[in-house]
């Protein structure tokens, strides 16, 4: 490449890896940016505004993924529960913002495609079926208050993919990179203000809102 082509990509995925502000340097080794092209019709590439017109977006409807599934074991409630206690999360909801890259070039009025990345896994209970009515209720009203709690996780993902791509527009592409990471900060605390022991405690508080996830064990 020759005559101070900007080579390489602009886009991030910095954000969903936890960069800093620093990370955004998305251009490729090669010559200073200067001219895009050469002869009379050439355009000075720092002088083209390549402006955000459009943003896409892959949660609406949202569609979050499910995999790997959460299963335990156990022939009783207190069993499967020892397994539930064993894995970091009962289940797993939220979501990391990213955007595709843009490859180099002059052209205006872009259209960016953003990912959500949503994710929402419950979890199963091998021994359901062979569980006893009163076992197979207790185990039905925690996974709907499980189901709660991490619908509401995604539902913050949700928002602050929506506020990103709102932001975006109008912005040029050079401000994606620290707009991706600066929303997956936000969210990022609102997740953990959500789980914190002064809200939910992970779903486990009794009496709040996405709370009392719990499993009486005792029952047969």
């Amino acid at each position: 490449m020759m005559g101070g082509v900007r080579v390489g990509i602009l886009g991030t995925d910095a954000g969903v890896r936890g960069g800093t502000g620093d990370s955004n340097d998305v251009l490729g080794g090669g010559n200073p940016p200067g001219v895009l092209g050469l002869g009379d019709d050439a355009i000075p590439l720092d002088d083209v505004q390549r402006i955000i017109a459009k943003v896409t977006k892959d949660w609406d409807p949202p569609n979050p993924r499910t995999t790997p599934p959460i299963i335990v074991s156990g022939a009783t409630l207190e069993k499967a529960a020892d397994e539930l206690n064993k894995l970091a999360e009962w289940g797993q909801g939220g979501g990391s913002l990213r955007t595709e890259p843009i490859a180099a070039g002059n052209s205006t009025n872009l259209t960016v495609k953003m990912h959500a990345n949503l994710v929402r896994r419950l979890p199963t209970w091998a021994g359901y079926a062979k569980a006893s009515p009163a076992a197979k209720a207790e185990w039905d009203q925690m996974v709907r208050k499980l189901a709660a709690h991490e619908d509401r996780h995604v539902a913050i993902a949700i928002e602050e993919a929506e506020q990103l791509a709102k932001d975006l527009v109008g912005k040029e592409i050079s401000d994606i990179a620290q707009m991706v990471t600066d929303a997956n900060a936000r969210m990022q605390a609102r997740q953990d203000e959500l789980d914190d022991p002064a809200h939910t405690d992970h779903g486990a508080k009794a009496g709040v809102p996405y709370g009392d996830v719990n499993l009486d064990i005792t029952i047969k």
